[in-house]
């Protein structure tokens, strides 16, 4: 092979693979309206002033999961379930208050809080498609830890949401598939949490 000609198959061989390493941006909450009509409610609410934690860091931590055809998808778990666990924990508390710290003693006086829940959200997502790089298969566990004002645990409860989506449902919204995990984590927590005794002591 003649030298100008390797050179070229080595940049075209280089530009083949930074192209199917590639992250792809998707957003896994969709509509909050969907949070807000697909409640699972059928109590009524606990009669508790709770305080949701998630930090500025955590709103800002970028995750990446694989899609298909090789690329993966980036997103920020955090920053996206914030207001989807905000709406399904106002279905069980009378009262949810946002937080991006802890609270002190005198936070917690302040604001009237009974209780904090502190979230952790791990994820994953696949795609079998070696030619389009949305996930098909994508999966949203959340553990969620409620302390009462001396940081003492009240409960725990950890649930995982699945969501799958076909390639031709995705049109121009690549993250149904998560969109849908969340929808189903978040409903799963609401029934937990409303299941849960000790938060109506």
């Amino acid at each position: 092979m003649k030298p100008i000609h390797l050179i070229r198959a080595i940049v075209v061989t280089g530009a083949l693979a930074s192209l199917a390493g590639c992250a792809h941006d998707i957003t896994i909450s969709g509509d909050p309206t969907a949070f807000t009509a697909t409640s699972t409610a059928s109590a009524a609410p606990i009669n508790k002033t709770i305080g949701l934690i998630i930090t500025d860091e955590l709103r800002t931590k970028e995750v990446i999961t694989p899609g298909g055809g090789g690329d993966k998808v980036t997103y920020k778990p955090y920053r996206d379930l914030e207001l989807p666990i905000y709406v399904e924990l106002s279905h069980v508390f009378t009262n949810v208050v946002k937080l991006n710290t802890a609270p002190d003693q005198a936070t917690f006086r302040s604001k009237s809080l009974n209780y904090v829940v502190i979230p952790t959200i791990s994820t994953t997502s696949s795609s079998p498609s070696l030619l389009t790089w949305p996930p098909t298969d994508f999966s949203v566990t959340l553990i969620c830890t409620v302390t009462d004002p001396d940081g003492k645990l009240v409960t725990k409860h950890e649930v995982t949401g699945n969501g799958h989506a076909e390639f031709g449902e995705f049109k121009r919204n690549f993250g149904l598939a998560a969109q849908r995990a969340t929808l189903d984590a978040v409903q799963k927590l609401q029934a937990a949490m409303q299941d849960a005794p000790e938060l109506r002591q």
